[in-house]
């Protein structure tokens, strides 16, 4: 791992310890080079990869949604609990200059509540950034799983 890249997992990871106590999905996003298709299909082939199950996309639209139920053991005290990790991933041309990017979300769901990422989510997220974008940012609270 180069250094940029191990200088972003940290930042991550101090991102996500942050976004556990306000309870905000989370949002990565960078360029994709080799535009929003590739990316996009990229994005999808790594979600798949990662055992997530793909609940939602279009590709007209640039977007794909899946999903990845919570281990046994997370969810054991809570009867009928349906919670997972949710990633979604988007593309998109910047209109004034053309350059395609990638947003990846990150986020828990339990019925209808959305709130932070499991640490395995945001390292899923970090993944696909890895593999589909080139330099990447983090935010707190992004758009909408």
């Amino acid at each position: 791992m180069n250094p940029r890249r191990c200088m972003f997992a940290v930042a991550t990871l101090a991102l996500s310890l942050t976004a556990c106590v306000t309870g905000m999905p989370m949002s990565m996003y960078g360029v994709a080079p080799a535009g929003t298709d590739e990316a996009l299909d990229c994005a999808t082939s790594q979600l798949n990869y990662l055992g997530y199950t793909i609940e939602a996309g279009d590709s007209k639209m640039g977007f794909v949604r899946a999903g990845r139920h919570l281990p046994t053991e997370r969810r054991w005290f809570l009867p009928g609990s349906d919670e997972r990790d949710i990633l979604t991933a988007a593309v998109f041309e910047d209109p004034a200059t053309g350059a395609a990017s990638l947003r990846v979300t990150a986020a828990v769901k339990s019925h209808d509540d959305v709130g932070a990422p499991t640490n395995r989510g945001t390292a899923d997220a970090v993944t696909i950034m890895d593999e589909c974008s080139d330099d990447f940012g983090v935010e707190i609270g992004g758009a909408d799983s």
